[in-house]
């Protein structure tokens, strides 16, 4: 694995609990290694700012993993009304592409033809 949880810990997330923080961080490089050019599971080749990339993806796999769900819109009662998930503006495979594109070059990302 090239993010470890001290690596999480340092770079000041704190999103992810620790009991699923590693099998998060593990998720989050497997969705990495799907948009990197000849990914290898070395440090030399990943900087700080890549690892912060796995780390944005692992609490934003989190987070999508625990919210309630999406199928509750809302409820009324009388006189009270509350309403939820009004418009969520990128979908999972945008934010994603969003935070790679943020934390991975260009040549990172390339994969030719």
């Amino acid at each position: 694995m090239c993010v470890t949880c001290g690596d999480y810990k340092k770079f000041g997330y704190y999103e992810v609990p620790a009991e699923h923080l590693k099998r998060y961080l593990k998720s989050a490089e497997n969705t990495v290694k799907r948009f990197i050019n000849n990914y290898r599971d070395s440090d030399e080749i990943f900087s700080d700012d890549n690892k912060r990339g796995v780390c944005e993806i692992a609490n934003l796999l989190y987070a999508e993993n625990n919210q309630l769900n999406r199928s509750l819109a809302g409820f009324s009662n009388e006189n009270y009304r509350e309403q939820y998930f009004e418009g969520d503006s990128l979908n999972h495979g945008e934010k994603i592409w969003d935070i790679m594109t943020t934390y991975f070059t260009r040549e990172q990302l390339y994969r030719g033809i």
